[in-house]
């Protein structure tokens, strides 16, 4: 097996080699960020101004559609909870966007991106068809209905409990460990989750064109097709208090003609890329210079 630094540094090669043979241009964005995205979002930072450290590449690097179709960013994010052996204070992503792309260009790249460092083949597992076996609803033909409350009644959790909050324990009870020993893509999420920018999948009534990549049980990519609608995705945002400053300020751009509306977006955690392809579940063999 190769040290932890040489297979860093191996993987964020491979990475930067396929989307650049992929017209992919490579750009930096701000890692102080000016705006506070609410309590626990975001670390402060002391800088001139007032600065919050960015816990997601996001939006910044999507304004940029407006110079290229198809951009990416490798660099630091930041999360102010505590540490543990899967999470870091800070740690290291891949974002990208492409333009005028739809969902399965997206879901293919993944794939290519992913494959060569992950020792097993994926398999698909749809959200939406688990939960028609378990709770008799199609999210493809049926709103969410009574699904929140079912869903928190099967979890044993208080019907006050939000439903995106009560989606991610379903996803993690009940899903993620299917991943156990192989990798697997979760697609065909519901509505009302903690990715809103996802568009509805077109045709039905409840899904959106999101996907998640969990290998033996580490979030390792998630890739969605943005909601072209504004109106929609800001309703939806809001509804999960994810409608912030920095998403007003990239959908002024695309309402501005500047940026396309019509895009996808793809996250890929580098230091759980190389957790996946080693098998260590240890975040901080691949933090370089702990020391500091």
């Amino acid at each position: 097996m190769l040290d932890p630094i040489t297979m860093k540094s191996d993987v964020l090669y491979s990475l930067r080699d396929t989307l650049r043979a992929g017209s992919f241009v490579e750009v930096v964005t701000p890692v102080a960020r000016r705006a506070d995205l609410g309590p626990g979002r975001r670390a402060a930072a002391d800088l001139d101004g007032g600065r919050f450290l960015r816990a997601m590449i996001g939006p910044a690097l999507r304004v940029h559609l407006e110079h290229h179709p198809r951009i990416f960013e490798i660099g630091p994010c930041f999360r102010p909870e505590k540490p543990d052996e899967l999470h870091a204070c800070e740690f290291t992503m891949l974002d990208l966007y492409a333009a005028g792309e739809d969902f399965a260009f997206l879901f293919s790249l993944a794939e290519r991106l992913v494959a060569p460092h992950i020792p097993h083949t994926p398999v698909r597992i749809s959200v939406a068809e688990h939960i028609r076996d378990t709770f008799g609803i199609n999210l493809r033909r049926e709103g969410l209905g009574d699904l929140p409350a079912q869903m928190a009644a099967h979890l044993r959790l208080p019907p006050t409990v939000p439903f995106k909050d009560v989606l991610g324990q379903y996803v993690e009870r009940e899903l993620e460990p299917r991943s156990a020993g192989t990798a697997v893509f979760l697609t065909d999420y519901p509505l009302g989750g903690d990715e809103p920018c996802a568009r509805l999948t077109p045709g039905a009534t409840a899904t959106i064109n999101r996907f998640e990549l969990i290998v033996d049980g580490l979030e390792v990519v998630h890739g969605y097709e943005d909601e072209p609608d504004g109106a929609a995705f800001a309703e939806r945002a809001r509804a999960v208090d994810l409608y912030d400053e920095e998403q007003r300020l990239a959908w002024e751009a695309i309402e501005d003609g500047r940026v396309p509306a019509a895009s996808v977006g793809l996250g890929v955690g580098i230091e759980r890329l190389c957790m996946a392809a080693s098998g260590i579940k240890d975040i901080r063999r691949f933090l370089q210079s702990p020391q500091y």
